[in-house]
Formats: C-alpha cells, sequence, structure tokens
C-alpha cells in the first residue's frame, strides 16, 4: 500500500527522524514510523533517502511503501514504513497546496491545555498527535537545561491565547539568536509516543514555516 504525501515535518527524533505531512488525496494526517522500538518508532536517515541518495525535505510530495496502520492511542496518525523501499519524490508543494485540502486548524486549546505539556492520566482524551496552526508573536529562545545543555523553546499567539517555553525539534532553528521573532508562521506541533519524565507529555513545535 501507498500513501502519497505532503512532508510538513523532519524534526529531530531519539537520534533520527520525525517525518510526518498531509495526504494530499484525503487531507488526513500521516506520520511515518519505523519497527525500531529502542528509537521510539523514528525514522532512519536510510528511511528517507530517496534513490538518487538525496533524502526529503519539508513540502516534497513523496511516494512511500507502508505495511499498514501502526496507530496508538494517542498518536492515530502513525502508519509504519515498508523499510525495503525507498522513498520516491513525485514533486514540491507550496503551503497553499497544503491548506487547499487540510485547511490551518482553529481549536479552543493545543491538545486541551496551555501547558508545555499534557498529563499522563489526560492524554487518552486528547484524540490527535498532529495539528498545523497558524500563530503570531513567535519568539524562539535559547536557554539551557540543568545539566547545562542548549534548549530551544518557543512561545506565541494562537487563538487569543498565549503559549510559553514550548519545547522544540525542528533543527533548522536551533541555532537562530536568541529571541529571534517573527511576527506571523505556520508550525506543526506534535505530541510524542511516550512520557518523560514523570508521565508527562511534552508538545513539541516540530516545524516551523514563517510567513
Amino acid at each position: 500500500m501507498e500513501r502519497e504525501v505532503a512532508i510538513l515535518t523532519r524534526s529531530s527524533k531519539f537520534g533520527g527522524y520525525c517525518v510526518a505531512g498531509v495526504d494530499l488525496n484525503t487531507g488526513e494526517w500521516v506520520r511515518f514510523v519505523s519497527n525500531d522500538a529502542q528509537a521510539h518508532g523514528a525514522l532512519s536517515r536510510r528511511d528517507i533517502t530517496y534513490e538518487d541518495k538525496s533524502i526529503c525535505n519539508p513540502l516534497d510530495v513523496v511516494l512511500v511503501d507502508v505495511v499498514g496502520a501502526a496507530p496508538l492511542a494517542h498518536q492515530p496518525e502513525n502508519y509504519l514504513i515498508d523499510s525495503r523501499e525507498y522513498w520516491r519524490k513525485t514533486g514540491e508543494c507550496r503551503l497553499s497546496d497544503v491548506l487547499s485540502v487540510h485547511p490551518a486548524e482553529v481549536r479552543p486549546y493545543l491538545y486541551g491545555n496551555l501547558s508545555p505539556f499534557v498529563e499522563g492520566e489526560e492524554i487518552n482524551g486528547v484524540g490527535y498527535s498532529l495539528t498545523f496552526v497558524r500563530v503570531s508573536s513567535l519568539t524562539i529562545s535559547q536557554t539551557t537545561n540543568a545539566y547545562n545543555k542548549p534548549k530551544t523553546k518557543a512561545s506565541f499567539f494562537y487563538n487569543g491565547k498565549w503559549y510559553n517555553n514550548m519545547s522544540f525539534t525542528d533543527p533548522d532553528f536551533y541555532s537562530v539568536p536568541n529571541g529571534t521573532r517573527f511576527a506571523n508562521a505556520y508550525l506543526v506541533i506534535s505530541l510524542p509516543d511516550t512520557p518523560f519524565p514523570e508521565d508527562c507529555y511534552y508538545k513539541f513545535v516540530a516545524q516551523i514555516f514563517p510567513l
């Protein structure tokens, strides 16, 4: 079985990649996952490599052989790839092409609250793990964690509410200056497959499309 998908994110995940997009025929979210349990289903560089040895990028349109749906309770979008087959790029698209089949999503809250995470007792009531939204006043902050390792965070307005210090996995923006700001942007935001730490599922800004 094949899925034709406009790629919207190629973000960092356990030393590999989290790759997801929108099916241009149905408008549905599709997250491609591997059977590598140790990497929590992350894709390897080989998994996302075309036969000409280039790798997929956001806004590529790709044909991917999948074994079938592999949903989790809070990640209904997952599809297990056939890792033996190369992905096939059929073209490139614009955000407007994606928006024509999958408009930006408007919800009262992102994953049910204003917090940077969803608590474990609430996760199964969310019902989705990927969302594509338009935000304003997007600010990127560079900080360090308790181990003095660099961390990138995003804060923004969405649907009239302020979201502060959301975790960040878009590698294209890891090194931008602290305080970098975009007046408007589209974001792909994602939830992980497992909690960390203390039964918390952190929300990740997986891709930024500045406007």
